[in-house]
């Protein structure tokens, strides 16, 4: 189901938000314990599915897609063994264009419908600062957009931290929005 029609049925929902396990580096990490990860993940989302939310979130990793690999795997979980939809995150900033597309052939062969499009930040000690394919998630909903994903973006009730101010955030999310987004969502800490 898109995260769309759930929205704008009226109800009030609640969604949860897993992280997957980062992507393990293989000279720290045998495949062993990779799995045990990746199953302790899937026990969780579980008993997160068993509270039956509207949707289940799974992160992409913010700084250069840290959890990225895990991503469709988790929400393919998410929805095809626990009945519940997904919404999969996407950051860009340090993707190519090949590997934005690799990633939404994955999403689409799964059947997922709903991505978070996000830029993402870099990862911390990377001195480049530089985008490989897309600087914003703008970028990364214009190139999404004649798709027929069901499309969503951040927003900052108070602002985004790396802009200076409130009227030039408003105006990057209205780019956003013209830009083809179907919904908005902002995270709710308690």
């Amino acid at each position: 189901m898109k995260i769309s029609s759930i929205l704008s049925s009226g109800k009030p929902s609640v969604s949860f938000e897993i992280f997957p396990p980062k992507r393990p580096d293989p000279t720290l990490f045998d495949s062993g314990e990779a799995e045990a990860a990746m199953a302790r993940t899937k026990e969780v989302v579980r008993k997160i599915a068993a509270e039956r939310p509207a949707f289940i979130s799974v992160t992409y990793g913010a700084a250069g897609g840290t959890t990225g690999a895990n991503t469709s795997p988790i929400a393919d979980y998410v929805q095809r063994d626990c009945g519940v939809t997904a919404l999969a995150h996407l950051t860009c900033i340090t993707s190519s264009r090949d590997k934005i597309a690799d990633e939404i052939r994955d999403l689409r062969e799964r059947g997922i419908e709903n991505i978070l499009c996000l830029r993402g930040d870099f990862p911390p000690g990377d001195g480049r600062r530089e985008s490989r394919g897309f600087e914003h998630a703008v970028d990364l909903v214009k190139a999404l957009r004649p798709s027929t994903f069901c499309l969503g973006g951040a927003c900052y009730p108070e602002g985004h931290p790396e802009c200076e101010h409130l009227r030039d955030d408003i105006a990057h999310l209205k780019a956003k929005v013209d830009a083809g987004l179907d919904f908005l969502t902002t995270q709710m800490f308690f």
